[in-house]
């Protein structure tokens, strides 16, 4: 499966602090607005964390322990596959030629996809290397406008949870996540991506 680690954060996010205000029917007051602020972030890295999914574009890296037949990248929506690298047989970093491998990306319901093009292997990794294979790709969508609505809407409905309702107590009863949002996140989940 190999691990994943961003590389390059998001520039901007997919719900304003305007939107989450509207929602939260505070609208033109400011008093609450570095908290929502930081509210909406963190909404955002839960829905993303639920969905497996990158909402704003985003720099990746997917590390391998060595070339499988074929890569999946399980973080949609893929945009771009900026490369390939491993530790050849020396332990020396080296690039693939794009020439070499073929991609599909172009779904965001599935894993993208690297596979050697026809007449071509993968090449030798260095033997007991961890981390010997390194594909760095882009994912995310273009912009807040391409964000699926379902998506958006979980971290709205979750911000305002969160604001609502601050502690995980309130008069001896424990609070908990209202089942919508996992209906959202359910529908905003497009399975394992295989």
């Amino acid at each position: 499966m190999g691990s994943y680690a961003q590389t390059v954060a998001p520039t901007s996010l997919a719900v304003s602090l305007d939107e989450v205000k509207q929602h939260c029917a505070v609208a033109g007051i400011t008093d609450h607005d570095a908290y929502l602020a930081s509210l909406i972030e963190v909404a955002t890295a839960t829905v993303e964390a639920r969905t497996t999914r990158q909402i704003m574009p985003a720099t990746w890296t997917l590390t391998l322990e060595g070339f499988p037949a074929e890569i999946r990248i399980h973080k949609p929506p893929v945009s771009a596959i900026s490369s390939v690298q491993y530790y050849d047989e020396d332990e020396d970093l080296q690039t693939l030629s794009t020439d070499d491998y073929q991609t599909d990306y172009v779904s965001d319901d599935r894993a993208a996809r690297i596979k050697p093009i026809d007449g071509v292997a993968w090449p030798t990794t260095a033997s007991g290397t961890y981390g010997a294979v390194v594909v760095t790709f882009t994912t995310g969508y273009s912009s807040a406008t391409e964000v699926p609505a379902i998506l958006r809407h979980a971290i709205k409905f979750l911000v305002a949870h969160w604001f609502a309702m601050r502690e995980p107590v309130t008069f001896g009863a424990t609070t908990s996540i209202p089942e919508g949002l996992g209906m959202l996140l359910g529908l905003g989940d497009w399975g394992c991506y295989l």
